[in-house]
């Protein structure tokens, strides 16, 4: 007879359905009692310990993952060797168990938007093969993974998982676990500063950035800092980045990327606090704030596309909040682009990939609870963003339809997420930087319709729907919450320590709406009179509210992004429109200059930390000279008692001037100015009523409109000039895009004079210096239509 297989070989031959030799060796013990029939004990065992590593790892004397092939094997390229000792519990034996008993497994190979339990079965024999998981297929939607899914609820006896088998190389491999990612992933993380300068420029980011957006939640950024730092440094040695849970081993690139815009903040002085912190005395703090931004982004690509998970997505938006801080637009808006596929591997852009709470107990419910409106907040930001951006530069969205995801709830900031549940915040509450954010995205909301109405071109066949949205704006922005707005606010948590944000906020709000009219009547302003009209106010309100800003803004604080491209797109608009139509609107024309001077100044004193306020000095300078040459003697420049300085440093911020207007809706009622002259309008046209339609094939009525018969335009265009054919201004996607930039007649690149006691640049130069535009911008641009046609 063929002897009987002992309890180890069964083990080793089935791990479903057997349990490994205990270690005292009673098992034996009992097989010798049975065989024998005698009731003595038999003679003592030494106790020997199971060795649980792999055969390699044993010999090597190194910590043992217990994959097949393990880690170390497979950074050492032996997975041919790497076996395990007869009844030693695998990882994949073990995490069975696990999910047996309930307790907690880690899949390594699930995508990050699968269920815990949908990762279990994938990786640990369930219901798909792994390698399945390595295409690339999706678990939400109509997918071949989801057709493979429903195969096997047709057949629970048999999964798909066990008649497969592993795939090459074990059926557990870690991804991105080649050779040196466990070196490479601690060579990035030694590049941290020490803990003294990690909480003080962490301390600054959440006091100076992070209100804006209100991407980070404070007390679950600072858990897992405690958690990093309270890490074994041999973890990363013996199991890498992949022995840490998906949050931690991305933190890291959070935590970097953090750092590198507070850096942006310092001052430009060496500065005795922070000098220490530089690994060369010749570096600058933004030198030093890009090396931060790049480890981040290093440590991101290192660990792949696998296992993401809401820290990588954070990662990736602070990321494009450093981008656009040190003006590099163009990665910003590839950047904005890869965030938001990430967030979408991770399912956070649909409500029906939402965690599930990891047990009924009601701290584990109430905590997921809060988890799912991260989630969506940061949903909320990303779609809001990536609808901004490409509405600024003139580029495609990401997203089409971001109407998947419920919109996050106003609710207080909780002290303790387990024990407080998600309500709405009352009205007796103070607003919370999210109010704040919901609004703005409510807001900006709108600019996906305006983009559904650009599509339709400057000629529509009716401007019922521009006059109908027009109206919602109108009506959106007498709902702003009065606390937010900027004529009459609720100031009554202004001096709560909490709200320290909410002064601050007011007039980058004010901005957003602005923008809305801006947006919504710029495709027309050719072809329609009185959409040149509210682009007009919409650019004055956006000055406006752009100079109230910057007056509340230290000089380590001029690099904001919003400050230079609202300023820039309203000053090329509003001069646009007056140097092509320079005998309309005369009542808005002195306001128009004055802001138009006062918009230099902030770009003159920006220009030393904003390379973009650099780069767009010569454009306004070319700007200027046609503005002046079109306008003559029409109105007065406004006059200045001091030039202001060209070191940023020198300027100490003045006092908030509230004097003039602050919001858009006075414009229309005649807050800045009163509209007593009406545009000059030729006999017969009623084009200020908003009715009137130009086709392209009617080149007379629009030279009628547009002023033919010397009341209007004062160019020396065609008779017959299609002015349909003029491409939408997108004055800040042509400077980042297309390099704008203006040059004069000898190829320089002056940059426009301050503004003095006898007002901006001379008669002299504006008639000498013939600017011309340069880029790569179309023939039927505005700026070549500029080149090809001055004023006389």
């Amino acid at each position: 007879m063929a002897p009987q297989p002992t309890a180890a070989a069964t083990t080793a031959s089935d791990d479903v359905t057997q349990e490994p030799t205990p270690p005292d060796g009673s098992q034996d013990r009992q097989l010798v009692n049975d065989s024998e029939g005698l009731p003595s004990r038999p003679p003592p065992k030494k106790r020997r310990r199971i060795v649980i590593s792999c055969t390699e790892c044993h010999r090597r004397k190194q910590k043992c993952d217990r994959e097949l092939p393990c880690a170390n094997c497979v950074s050492r390229n032996k997975q041919d060797a790497c076996r395990y000792e007869t009844g030693a519990p695998t990882a994949k034996k073990q995490d069975r168990k696990d999910s047996i008993e309930g307790g907690p497994a880690v899949p390594t190979g699930a995508s990050a938007t699968t269920s815990p339990e949908e990762a279990k079965q994938i990786l640990r024999g369930g219901p798909v093969p792994s390698n399945v998981v390595d295409f690339g297929y999706s678990y939400a939607g109509a997918s071949t993974l989801g057709f493979l899914k429903q195969i096997d609820k047709a057949n629970p006896g048999e999964s798909l998982a066990q008649l497969a088998g592993p795939g090459p190389g074990g059926d557990s491999a870690q991804p991105n676990g080649g050779f040196g990612t466990k070196a490479r992933y601690k060579n990035l993380i030694r590049q941290l500063p020490a803990r003294e300068y990690l909480d003080k420029l962490v301390d600054m980011y959440f006091r100076e950035f992070n209100w804006q957006y209100y991407a980070l939640d404070r007390d679950v950024f600072m858990a897992q800092m405690d958690e990093w730092n309270t890490l074994p440094f041999n973890l990363l040695t013996t199991a890498g980045p992949h022995g840490l849970s998906p949050d931690l081993r991305a933190f890291p690139a959070l935590l970097f990327q953090v750092l590198a815009v507070s850096l942006l903040a310092l001052p430009r002085d060496p500065d005795p606090e922070y000098n220490s912190i530089k690994y060369n005395a010749n570096m600058t703090f933004e030198d030093l704030a890009m090396d931060y931004s790049e480890s981040g982004v290093g440590i991101l690509s290192l660990l792949g596309k696998r296992q993401m998970s809401l820290t990588t997505v954070l990662a990736g938006f602070v990321r494009v909040q450093f981008l656009k801080y040190s003006a590099n637009v163009t990665e910003a808006w590839h950047a904005i682009s890869s965030a938001i596929r990430d967030a979408q591997e991770i399912g956070i852009h649909r409500d029906s990939l939402d965690p599930k709470p990891k047990s009924d107990e009601a701290e584990a419910v109430l905590e997921n609870q809060w988890e799912i409106q991260r989630r969506r907040r940061m949903w909320m930001t990303l779609v809001s963003w990536d609808l901004h951006t490409g509405i600024v530069l003139g580029r495609p969205l990401t997203v089409d339809n971001p109407n998947h995801a419920t919109m996050p709830v106003d609710a207080p900031i909780p002290t303790n997420r387990s024990k407080t549940p998600v309500r709405p915040r009352g009205e007796d509450d103070p607003p919370t930087p999210l109010t704040r954010a919901i609004w703005s995205c409510r807001v900006m909301g709108y600019l996906r319709d305006i983009l559904d109405l650009e599509r339709e071109g400057p000629c529509p066949k009716s401007f019922a729907k521009v006059e109908k949205l027009h109206a919602i704006l109108v009506e959106l922005e007498e709902q702003t919450p009065p606390f937010l707005r900027m004529e009459h606010p609720d100031t009554r948590w202004d001096s709560s320590p909490e709200c320290y944000w909410l002064p601050w906020c007011r007039s980058i709000l004010l901005q957003v709406i602005a923008f809305d009219f801006m947006a919504l009547h710029r495709p027309y302003i050719f072809t329609r009179q009185a959409s040149r009209r509210e682009a007009l106010k919409a650019c004055l309100s956006m000055l406006q509210s752009q100079r109230l800003q910057f007056q509340s803004l230290k000089p380590e604080q001029y690099r904001t992004f919003s400050l230079f491209f609202g300023t820039f797109d309203a000053i090329v608009l509003m001069a646009s429109i007056y140097i092509l139509f320079p005998n309309e609107n005369g009542d808005l024309l002195d306001d128009a200059r004055q802001h138009f001077g006062w918009g230099v100044e902030r770009f003159e004193a920006m220009s030393v930390r904003n390379s973009l306020a650099r780069a767009a000095r010569s454009v306004l300078h070319a700007i200027y000279l046609r503005l002046k040459k079109a306008l003559g003697n029409k109105g007065h420049w406004p006059c200045h008692s001091a030039p202001v300085p060209m070191d940023p440093a020198l300027v100490s911020p003045p006092t908030i001037d509230t004097s003039l207007s602050n919001g858009r809706s006075s414009l229309s009622s005649g807050g800045l100015v009163s509209d007593v002259t009406a545009s000059t309008t030729p006999a017969g046209s009623n084009c200020a009523t908003g009715d009137s339609m130009y086709a392209p094939g009617q080149p007379q009525q629009q030279q009628q409109e547009l002023g033919g018969d010397g009341s209007g335009l004062d160019f020396n265009l065609p008779p017959d000039f299609d002015w349909s054919s003029i491409q939408p201004l997108y004055a800040m996607g042509d400077l980042v895009y297309n390099d704008l930039m203006g040059i004069s007649e000898d190829g320089s690149q002056q940059p426009l004079p301050v503004w003095n006691t006898t007002g901006l640049g001379t008669d002299a130069a504006a008639a000498q210096v013939p600017w011309q535009f340069d880029g790569n911008f179309n023939d039927n641009s505005l700026w070549n239509l500029f080149n090809e046609f001055t004023p006389p």
